[in-house]
């Protein structure tokens, strides 16, 4: 029972002085978000609206599905092209890569958008089914030299896990 006043003492302290646990000093910072999502220029069933886009001339919409088909923990490297073209090269993880080429193989000439922290950054046709590959264009209509860096960080933050 002596022991309790100055239990009690010592806590009053560190509560005035304000200290913190480390829990509290350091916020946990939500996951870097890096997605794929079909998209439209019009309104479909169950999908999103996107307005007011830099990617879209004249800041226009696009809507887009509520699931990605793609995200971050698909992708296992990330590299820029060695050539003098600019382009992002993602490769697929082999589990990933079958339900990609479903989903993008029933979407042929339909849009893909690109969401970087929910935004979308890049918006694609799609041509072929993907499957093995992501390829994203970096400046002149595609994405930023600063965000090709931060999805190459992201990559090979997520492969370091």
């Amino acid at each position: 029972m002596r022991m309790l006043p100055i239990a009690a003492g010592l806590l009053a302290i560190v509560v005035l002085c304000g200290c913190k646990s480390p829990s509290q000093s350091d916020p946990v910072r939500p996951p870097f978000q890096l997605e794929w999502h079909l998209a439209s220029e019009k309104h479909l069933p169950g999908f999103v609206e996107m307005s007011n886009l830099e990617v879209v001339k004249g800041g226009g919409k696009l809507w887009v599905a509520p699931d990605p088909i793609l995200r971050l923990s698909d992708i296992t490297n990330a590299a820029r092209s060695n050539s003098g073209d600019k382009f992002l090269y993602l490769t697929v993880k082999v589990s990933s890569r079958s339900g990609l080429q479903s989903d993008t193989g029933s979407h042929l000439r339909d849009l893909l958008a690109l969401m970087l922290k929910g935004q979308i950054v890049y918006v694609a046709i799609l041509v072929a089914p993907l499957s093995q590959q992501m390829i994203v264009r970096i400046g002149a209509d595609g994405i930023s030299e600063a965000q090709a860096d931060e999805i190459l960080d992201a990559v090979r933050a997520n492969g370091a896990k």
